[in-house]
Formats: C-alpha cells, sequence, structure tokens
C-alpha cells in the first residue's frame, strides 16, 4: 500500500459517527474533519476524534487536506453533497442507496468522471468473507443450473423511527427495501446477475407515520432464467431479525444468514483472495493504487434500479423490464 495518507471528511454524524470511527482506525486514513447541522453531534465528534467540524459540509470541501468525502445524510441529499465535493477535487463515498432516483445517481457518477475523482458506494455486505465465497462459487458455476434465489429480511423499526426523514419518498426514497433491504438487493444482483423483470409489492402495514412502506414483496426473473424472490420489513416485532439469502440449484445449496454450504456430490474447493475490510480500506487501495472498486456508481445505481422497478409494477399492477 503507498505511503500516503489520505484525509477524509465525513458529511453527517447519524451513522456518519460510526464510519468516522472507521476511518479514525484504519491505517492509510486520516479523520480531517466532519460536518453535521446538529451542533452537539459535531461537539461529540471533535471531542472523540480530535477532528475539525462544520456546520457547513462545503465550507469543509474547501481545504486543501480533504482527499475523500464520504456522504453520510439523507439518501436524497447523496448526489448533491458528492458533487460538491467532486467539483472541488475530492474524491466520493456515498452510503447506501447511492441516491433515490436514477436521475441524480447519473448525476454523482457523470460529475465525478468529470473531475476526474473516484466514486465509492459503501455496501459494506460486499466486504463479507462468505458473501464474497458465494459470489465466488457463482463465478464458477459451482451450482451448475441455478434454480431460485431467496432473500428475506424481516427487521422492525418503532413508529418513532419514522418521526424525521424515514420513511419519506423525498429523503428515504422508499421504506424496506429502499433503506433497510437495499444492502441484500445489492447482494441478490452481485450473487445471481443481471435482471430480466421484476413483479412486485408494496404497502404500510404496521406503521401509522410512515409515508413510503413498511413491506415489499416482488419476484424476480433473472436474464440467466433463474428466478427470485424478495421480502423486506420493519413489522417483524421480535427480538432476533432476519436477513437472508439462499440459492440453490442442480448442485447444491449455499446461502448466507444462517450460512448454507451444502453440494450434491463433492464439495468445489472456492478460494476467496484477500481483499479490502471496509469501504475506507477500499478507498486506499482505489485512489493510492488505481484499484477497481467493490461498489462503483455503475454498480451502485443496479440497485436502486431494481427497487424503483419494484414500486412501479406496484403502481402499474403489471410487470416491469428492466433496464428502466
Amino acid at each position: 500500500m503507498s505511503s500516503k495518507v489520505l484525509g477524509f471528511g465525513v458529511v453527517g454524524l447519524g451513522m456518519g459517527m460510526s464510519r468516522a470511527g472507521t476511518i479514525a482506525q484504519t491505517e492509510g486514513a486520516k479523520l480531517v474533519a466532519v460536518a453535521d447541522l446538529i451542533e452537539s453531534r459535531r461537539k461529540a465528534a471533535a471531542e472523540k476524534f480530535g477532528c475539525d467540524a462544520y456546520e457547513d459540509y462545503r465550507e469543509m470541501f474547501d481545504r486543501d487536506d480533504i482527499d475523500v468525502a464520504m456522504a453520510m445524510t439523507p439518501s436524497g441529499l447523496h448526489a448533491d453533497v458528492g458533487m460538491e465535493a467532486a467539483k472541488r477535487g475530492k474524491h466520493v463515498i456515498t452510503t447506501k442507496p447511492m441516491d433515490v432516483s436514477l436521475e441524480k445517481c447519473d448525476a454523482l457518477i457523470k460529475c465525478c468522471e468529470e473531475n476526474g475523482v473516484k466514486l465509492l458506494v459503501d455496501f459494506g455486505e460486499r466486504y463479507g468473507g462468505m458473501n464474497k465465497k458465494i459470489r465466488r462459487a457463482m463465478e464458477l458455476n459451482a451450482l451448475g443450473k441455478v434454480y431460485l434465489a431467496e432473500l428475506r429480511m424481516k427487521w422492525y423499526r418503532a413508529d418513532s423511527y419514522y418521526e424525521g426523514w424515514h420513511g419519506t419518498w423525498a429523503l428515504d426514497g422508499g421504506g424496506s427495501v429502499m433503506n433497510q433491504g437495499v444492502h441484500f438487493v445489492d447482494l441478490l444482483q452481485w450473487f445471481m446477475g443481471p435482471v430480466d423483470s421484476v413483479i412486485g409489492h408494496y404497502g404500510v402495514y404496521g406503521h401509522q407515520n410512515c409515508e413510503t412502506e413498511d413491506m415489499t414483496a416482488a419476484i424476480v426473473k433473472f436474464k440467466s432464467g433463474a428466478l427470485g424472490t424478495i421480502l423486506t420489513t420493519t413489522t417483524y416485532n421480535r427480538k432476533q431479525q432476519l436477513s437472508m439469502i439462499e440459492i440453490h440449484g442442480e448442485k447444491g445449496v449455499i446461502g448466507r444468514g444462517p450460512d448454507v454450504w451444502e453440494f450434491v456430490g463433492e464439495e468445489p474447493v472456492i478460494e476467496v483472495p484477500p481483499g479490502p475490510g471496509s469501504v475506507i480500506e477500499d478507498a486506499i487501495r482505489v485512489i493510492n493504487e488505481g484499484a477497481i472498486p467493490a461498489v462503483d456508481g455503475y454498480e451502485g445505481r443496479k440497485s436502486v434500479e431494481l427497487n424503483l422497478a419494484i414500486y412501479e409494477s406496484a403502481k402499474r399492477g403489471t410487470e416491469v423490464k428492466l433496464p428502466l
């Protein structure tokens, strides 16, 4: 790894506080500054990490010692923050989803390319060992003909969760599938490849103040010929939450959450090459060494497109083909 230490600036200190901690603990990265509209959050971060803090993220981006900007704001602001950074020559990391519309995703991709900076989308599940092993197995056709991939994400969120921007179309872009489930939608496509079409349904079943949806169900047809199912909800009022993807085909069954690794006959040898353990490590590798990001802008927009297709299918009451 290059000896150049990269300076990071984090915008948004909700989940951004944990990412700031990751930056502070990662070799080759330095947390230079944070920005947030809430003063108490700014003070807490400055005290904890010994970094500078700003109310206006644009002012923070004017610093010469920030190489990478991380957008941890509400989803509908990711592209706006990212483009302000890119125009100042900063590399960009957005949290998931990349943004809430394909137009904004594409605008951010274009802006980063025009300004010669890298763009990464923080899908942390891509760095997990079991997920990388499943991906490699699929690349090697270890299951032979694949029949079905199931995604089930059953979580719980109280009504209080939706008192702010969560569950709004403008800033969250959706509900259980666009916010919580998008991690697993990304994995599903990473494992299974391109989507041909989708039939979807969504609604609000267990909350009083959610504008978007707290449950989504969809049937996916992949271009490979396999079927997929997606179920996401934030109404699962149980201590043990569920997040699983399971894939089966003619030669076996593999999956995660719980881990499944069973084959008909001899088990194939699947070797996973070493790689970064977080998007911060990934950014250092990409910027200093010219590596390919685990999730660049084009990869990051795929889960947004599929989720929007699910919503569109539900609205039309018909199957929707991809690309949109």
